[in-house]
């Protein structure tokens, strides 16, 4: 029992790590992180894409470029999965059918996660909920699919 502080301090120590990790890499699948929107930035962000108020308090977005062409990463954070899977549906209803400027959206069951992926924009468009974590993923579509594939390892793993 003389070790039980000393797991319990390891345990949050391991927690704390977990919570605050970066899902915007400076440079990821050979691309560079352009620019990176965190705070009231990023919110505004969201929002004026949306043309209302409906990001939560917590939002990243990062924009990468490189050779082979440009993606965008829109991460979301929840209270817990639920709420960030709660929203993921949401989101989804509300694009689809053609309800919007995307269009020929469906669901994919892609590295054991419900993906949901639709066009739009001249980009491919993935959105998923891991843990408390909501993404959207926008890529040009000569390589979205393997850039999603990789950033899923990057943040499942």
């Amino acid at each position: 029992m003389k070790n039980k502080p000393l797991v319990l301090l390891v345990l949050f120590l391991l927690i704390s790590c977990s919570a605050n990790r970066d899902y915007l890499p400076e440079d990821f699948w050979g691309m560079k992180l352009k620019r990176k929107l965190t705070g009231k930035e990023a919110k505004d962000f969201v929002d004026k894409l949306h043309f209302q108020n409906v990001a939560t308090e917590k939002n990243e977005v990062g924009f990468y470029s490189g050779s082979i062409g440009n993606a965008a990463i829109y991460i979301t954070y929840y209270s817990d999965d639920k709420a960030a899977y709660h929203d993921f549906r949401k989101m989804t209803q509300k694009i689809t059918p053609e309800n919007s400027m995307f269009v020929r959206g469906t669901y994919h069951n892609i590295n054991n996660k419900q993906i949901y992926s639709c066009m739009g924009l001249g980009q491919v468009h993935y959105v998923f909920a891991h843990e408390n974590l909501l993404f959207w993923v926008s890529a040009d579509p000569n390589f979205s699919r393997n850039f999603l594939d990789e950033y899923m390892k990057f943040v499942i793993n």
